[in-house]
């Protein structure tokens, strides 16, 4: 079963790395007990507008990274999942009280969405259609 001592990873994580927390800490209970499993920060407002600058500021590298390397990445994602299913699910069932089985399925099922999207990565769609004239053709590409 995972441990308090397990669960080190409490700050916020922005823009790659661990930041101290904000001033605030909240407790995380386990249901069955009541007792403290950790104490995760509470991000300030700062730290959350900063998170969300990171995320805009990776965006454009992100839109012109290859297509096959974003679902390499989304594909890491799943597997890293896959490998730590136990630990990932008894985490779900100290923090919600879950039973083993449901949790684990809780996991698989996330996971199976970084799958997917991995697979879709490579196949953005795209159209070839008429104009309503009928004279011209309309592409449309999805970005």
């Amino acid at each position: 079963m995972t441990t308090t001592a397990e669960i080190s990873f409490t700050d916020p994580y922005i823009d790659g790395s661990w930041t101290s927390g904000g001033e605030a800490r909240r407790p995380v209970r386990d249901p069955s007990t009541g007792g403290i499993l950790a104490e995760v920060s509470v991000a300030s407002i700062p730290q959350c507008l900063a998170a969300v600058d990171a995320a805009a500021g990776a965006l454009p590298a992100w839109s012109q990274m290859p297509p096959r390397e974003r679902a390499e990445i989304l594909q890491r994602a799943y597997h890293l999942m896959i490998e730590n299913l136990d630990k990932l699910a008894r985490l779900i069932v100290l923090e919600n009280g879950k039973v083993l089985a449901d949790a684990l399925s809780e996991v698989r099922y996330a996971a199976e969405f970084f799958r997917w999207f991995a697979e879709e990565a490579v196949r953005v769609p795209g159209d070839l259609r008429r104009s309503p004239s009928g004279h011209n053709w309309i592409m449309v590409s999805h970005e």
